[in-house]
């Protein structure tokens, strides 16, 4: 860090980092994990609860020390494991080095906390009784000063040292009408007491530590309004303007929705207290420290503002990733200004826009059955801040202006570096969306731009005036309807809400948009046959193909796989048993190399079954993964996100084969006992003799579900489920495993 005094190596330091820091974020790379593995990732679940020190529990009796003990690693292990913590990357190095100089004086705490990064748009930080203490890449994007971070860090630092962890664990088992998982979600909440202390400590430490008293209560300002973006910038009226799209400013006059956030609220039924009492209790602790001043070792270093803006780039990751494409284009607005050229941000504002169109899309072919409606229906979101402004341009915005705003932006991202491979998909997909539109036509469009058009019309206007009879012949009906469409008027203007209208002129006399735009008709067209034909057949008929469609989709030739870590869980009516969940889950992996090898699969495997040996790189694999199945399955819509194409080639070329699969395994045992049951009939003995065996052996509940992820395209090609009664055993679970890769293996057959 950078010290008082220090001016000559501050400006060298200056120079360094904006040259590093410029290049780093025009080819930014998302944050990977680096170097050696920490034994909190390569050590199993079960050796850390058999190793655990129990010192700290000697006031929990025995069966509440053991359900501590395994719920604490066994969640802590799930973040871990999640594919969102990375280790050995900038963030974690520096946060760890800000964490180590914080607990300089505190000896009893040296070589105990590890620090990693949690990547995830959420303002946020919590510590673990293991010493793990994880900071959000929201949380960092959100913050000004280094000083701020190093109170947070202070704040989860004593929340360990306190252990009020198990202080919070005590209240939670002390009220009986908590289950055991409710208990389990207060681990990483903590009373009001609990808050205060840790911020009334924590000033001691800030100040320990040498930063500025006057960065402390400014951190209660971040976390206030994290709920915004993370600088609130007007949107320039003429940010969308290029040399061929103009869009009036009248569409960005919208009133900014206020914001709305206080800090005194009622705090009566929460578990933290307001952040007016917060601010107001570390206010006094600061004034309680005379020296603050005379004591400063650490400004604000250009890392930290380097840091910040690697986190910033991560938060447009994850916002593209969870499908919220207006956080992203507004995050993405801000980070331009700093980064004009980063082809970072090129690529995940185009992805960003394909999901603007997908929705647009996606509104036209919903069905308004009951059911269909609430499946496909994306919540509106409320807006406050100068975000509210963009989000309502896009709102306002017709179908056939979306679609439009989306190609312009895609398009030129795409032609700024045609050998980017991703801007060239995100291109060909924004064709596709536009094909299976029906509010794009492109001969509905205009040839000419904005600025041309209107040049245009001011020479038909005179020519008219004039008398000239080059002009002079008046518009029919249907001249003025198909005029109008245009947004052209009758007196030879614009119609301005119909700017999108002039916005593509180049691009639809493009000859390769033209040959792929055809292209992708075609092959809509040959679907619409199919389903005309479809639509032709009787009632029978089409429960036939129905059912042959559905049976034939789990046919994909797959002569070999890529196995993902299975997600397997025992559960019990009320909580997770971690001992028989890992007993399971090992009893799956087994049976699914058996199978495997009797089908003649070759199945390659990228699990967490061998902790030990994963490398970095190994985790980064994992982290890929996890993050593109989450977004496969939660978007249904798969096929129009194209980012992940280029990490799952780089797998599908490493492990060398075409089709990653993964199962999801659920196994509660919940037989039908309850008292009034058991009382019944064991007074009705003969009843009960046929009763109590069937409620014993119908108490098992299996849920399964099998994900194939095409390795080469992206796409998620196989969401199948099965629901059935019956026990976690050798037997059952060998078999549906069995079932299932002889149906992957099989050939589609045609229809």
């Amino acid at each position: 860090m950078i010290k008082k005094g220090t001016n000559l190596l501050v400006c060298a330091l200056i120079v360094v980092f904006q040259s590093i820091g410029q290049s780093d974020f025009n080819n930014y790379q998302p944050l990977r994990s680096k170097g050696p593995v920490p034994k909190d990732f390569s050590t199993s679940t079960l050796t850390k609860i058999k190793q655990d020190n129990r010192e700290d529990l000697k006031s929990l009796n025995g069966n509440k020390e053991d359900f501590f003990v395994e719920q604490i690693n066994y969640s802590i292990d799930e973040i871990l494991r999640s594919g969102n913590v990375t280790f050995g990357d900038t963030i974690s190095k520096y946060i760890q080095q800000l964490g180590d100089r914080l607990i300089a004086g505190e000896t009893d705490l040296k070589g105990k906390l590890r620090f990693y990064v949690y990547n995830s748009t959420d303002a946020n930080a919590f510590s673990t009784r293991q010493g793990i203490v994880f900071v959000t890449t929201g949380l960092i994007a959100q913050l000004t000063s280094e000083a701020q971070l190093a109170f947070v860090l202070s704040h989860e630092i004593i929340h360990y040292q306190e252990h009020h962890v198990l202080d919070l664990f005590e209240y939670a088992t002390r009220e009986k009408f908590y289950s055991y998982n409710e208990k389990a979600r207060f681990l990483s909440n903590y009373s009001r007491e609990n808050e205060l202390e840790a911020d009334r400590l924590a000033v001691k430490m800030v100040h320990d530590a040498g930063y500025r008293s006057s960065e402390i209560n400014k951190t209660f300002d971040v976390l206030l309004y994290s709920y915004l973006p993370f600088e609130e910038m007007k949107l320039d009226k003429t940010y969308f303007n290029t040399a061929e799209m103009y869009v009036p400013e009248m569409y960005f006059d919208f009133k900014r929705n206020e914001i709305s956030a206080k800090f005194k609220y009622n705090d009566y039924l929460m578990s933290h207290p307001n952040l007016a009492k917060r601010k107001e209790q570390v206010t006094d602790q600061v004034g309680k420290f005379k020296d603050w001043e005379k004591q400063i070792l650490y400004e604000d270093s250009l890392q930290f503002f380097y840091i910040r803006d690697v986190a910033r780039f991560e938060y447009v990751l994850n916002k593209v990733y969870e499908d919220e494409p207006v956080e992203a284009l507004y995050a993405i607005y801000i980070l331009e200004k700093k980064y004009p050229e980063s082809t970072f941000l090129k690529n995940y504002k185009s992805q960003a826009w394909l999901d603007v169109m997908k929705l647009t899309v996606k509104k036209e072919n919903t069905s308004y059955s009951p059911y269909s409606y609430s499946l496909n229906r994306k919540k509106q979101r409320y807006y406050e801040g100068q975000i509210s402004i963009l989000n309502q341009f896009i709102v306002v915005l017709p179908k056939t202006g979306k679609l439009v705003m989306g190609l312009r932006n895609i398009y030129d991202v795409y032609q700024s570096d045609t050998t980017n491979d991703v801007a060239r998909k995100c291109y060909q997909t924004a064709i596709q969306i536009l094909v299976e539109s029906d509010d794009f036509e492109t001969e509905k469009f205009s040839s000419r731009n904005f600025t041309e058009t209107l040049a245009y019309l001011r020479s038909l206007k005179q020519d008219t005036s004039s008398k000239s009879q080059l002009h002079a012949a008046e518009w029919d009906k249907y001249a003025v309807i198909e005029n109008q469409s245009k947004g052209v008027t009758e007196d030879f203007g614009i119609d301005s809400t119909k700017f999108y209208m002039y916005g593509i002129s180049d691009i639809i006399r493009d000859s390769n948009f033209v040959k792929e735009f055809k292209h992708s008709a075609l092959k809509k067209n040959l679907l619409d046959k199919d389903n005309d034909d479809f639509n032709l057949m009787t009632d029978a008929e089409q429960e036939e193909a129905e059912y042959f469609k559905y049976d034939n989709e789990v046919h994909l030739d797959m002569d070999s796989m890529l196995v993902f870590q299975p997600a397997v869980f025992e559960t019990n009516r009320t909580e997770i048993d971690v001992f028989k969940t890992f007993r399971t889950r090992d009893l799956v992996f087994r049976e699914i190399y058996s199978n495997a090898e009797d089908l003649d699969i070759q199945v390659k495997s990228l699990s967490l079954n061998q902790l030990e040996t994963l490398s970095a790189d190994d985790w980064n694999d994992y982290s890929i993964l996890q993050r593109s199945l989450t977004r496969a399955i939660t978007d249904h819509e798969n096929d129009y996100f194209v980012l992940d194409v280029p990490n799952l080639n780089g797998i599908h070329s490493k492990f060398k084969t075409g089709k990653l699969l993964f199962m999801e395994y659920h196994h509660m045992y919940s037989p039908d006992l309850n008292f009034g049951n058991v009382a019944l009939f064991t007074v009705l003995l003969p009843v009960g003799l046929v009763y109590f065996p069937i409620a014993i052996l119908s108490g098992h509940y299996a849920d399964w579900q099998f994900y194939v992820l095409d390795l080469k395209t992206g796409e998620l090609v196989l969401d199948r489920s099965y629901y059935v009664n019956e026990p976690a055993s050798k037997h059952n679970i060998g078999s549906r495993l069995n079932g299932m890769f002889h149906q992957l293996k099989q050939t589609k057959n045609d229809y």
